[in-house]
């Protein structure tokens, strides 16, 4: 087994990890699908160096309102409560290159108050802006909403983050990339961090998470006043580097 903590986020090398966890059926289900051949070969996902999963926060992160005893009537879940099941966001993007295809599916946890079209279309806007992977890697990101994606991306609860990244410990507050699985914290989705606005948070958030799919480990700030690697564990702290959601972007 292999553990590696990400960003304020965790990568997890486990092939028994969704086995060893009580999600929910359809959880567990979307874990073990097994791609189907395609006539375009995805690139293989691989883990980032091992790196130590205790690391500490070193800026405090921007607090989630406190939730009362009981939720009014008819109120929205917010990010904190979780229901602990996923559910396909419909609807395709297809890539805009054909070589080294690498599909992706986007699960939200029911009752979160997002709208799920909007998370797949800041997702998919991410992954092929011109300042992202595509440039840096032979890649292309495809949209699909079938079960033999290459890539889940899920926008889950504090908890059921923690539960999806077991064995590491995301504390509720961070995300994790697992296997095929990227695992997005609703919390920091909806918050961001108190250095970040919080669209160009989201960006980096599923930069940094697929940048370990595609094989990158972290990295750290070298030259302050300049941008931040987007490998770097930025919603842990900034080091005196600049907020950067961009591969692309390097200290000049």
């Amino acid at each position: 087994m292999t553990a590696l903590a990400v960003l304020g986020t965790v990568v997890v090398a486990h092939p028994d990890v969704a086995n060893r966890t009580s999600l929910a059926a359809d959880v567990v289900a979307g874990a073990n699908q097994a791609p189907k051949e395609r006539a375009q070969t995805a690139p293989t996902l691989t883990p980032a160096p091992v790196a130590t999963p205790t690391q500490k926060y070193t800026t405090p992160l921007r607090p989630a309102p406190s939730l009362p005893r009981k939720q009014p009537k008819g109120a929205k879940p917010n990010v904190l409560v979780s229901t602990g099941k996923l559910t396909v966001v419909p609807g395709t993007n297809k890539a805009s290159g054909v070589r080294d295809v690498m599909t992706y599916r986007v699960e939200i946890e029911q009752g979160l108050s997002v709208n799920g079209a909007a998370v797949a279309a800041k997702i998919h806007k991410t992954l092929t802006d011109a300042r992202g992977w595509q440039a840096v890697h032979p890649v292309n990101f495809e949209r699909t909403d079938k079960d033999d994606a290459d890539l889940r991306i899920i926008l889950a609860t504090p908890s059921m983050t923690d539960k999806l990244c077991l064995p590491l410990d995301t504390g509720g507050e961070v995300s994790c990339r697992v296997e095929d699985r990227v695992v997005l914290n609703a919390k920091r989705w909806v918050y961001a961090i108190p250095s970040y606005d919080v669209e160009l948070y989201r960006s980096y958030l599923v930069n940094h998470e697929v940048g370990h799919a595609l094989g990158h480990g972290h990295s750290t700030c070298t030259e302050p006043k300049t941008p931040a690697p987007v490998m770097m564990q930025q919603t842990k702290g900034l080091a005196g580097c600049l907020p950067n959601a961009w591969p692309t972007i390097k200290a000049t």
